[in-house]
């Protein structure tokens, strides 16, 4: 849920799953395509990311944020929008979704902080496959694990700085919007 943009919530649970199972699917497809250099290969990763991350997290977000089902889809983006920014939200009907938001948002980010270790671990195994790639692999088995390895550090040293952020702004919006009450 914190890794979703604000547009995301404008549609429902459905749409939702259907366009994060493609966006990274379909990524992550092209990467295992160019590394195994078999188009089966970046079609399975796409039918198994689609059907599985798409419906994993589209039911995440639904779970965090139950409250968003009775908004409309451009009042989820709304509230999304300004929780993520941190700016203030002037319509009263929003205020509690903005709160549940929030608190969604936290709860989410408290849950996957226990599991941040498998990260560290991804990192090094990635650093090992990348120089064994660069020595004995195909310049596609390299490309792939130089992204691979440079999207790790970008999870390792900056989103935990984001994640605060995002979880920092949510909580000013929250205090904005009763602060106008």
């Amino acid at each position: 849920m914190v890794t979703v943009p604000a547009f995301v919530w404008r549609y429902g649970p459905l749409l939702r799953g259907i366009l994060l199972g493609v966006g990274v699917g379909g990524f992550l497809a092209a990467l295992a395509w160019i590394d195994s250099g078999l188009l089966l290969a970046g079609v399975m990763a796409f039918v198994i990311l689609f059907v599985f991350y798409g419906g994993w997290m589209s039911r995440r977000m639904t779970r965090h944020w139950p409250s968003a089902a009775q908004l409309t889809g451009p009042e989820r983006e709304r509230v999304a929008d300004a929780a993520r920014s941190g700016s203030r939200i002037d319509d009263a009907r929003l205020v509690p979704a903005l709160t549940d938001y929030r608190n969604g948002l936290h709860e989410a980010a408290e849950n996957s902080r226990p599991l941040r270790w498998v990260i560290w671990f991804v990192l090094v195994v990635s650093i090992v496959t990348a120089v064994f790639d660069g020595i004995s692999g195909t310049w596609g088995n390299l490309i792939v694990s130089v992204i691979y390895l440079v999207m790790l550090i970008f999870e390792v040293f900056w989103w935990p700085k984001r994640r605060e952020q995002l979880l920092a702004n949510a909580d000013r919006a929250v205090d904005l919007a009763h602060s106008s009450d």
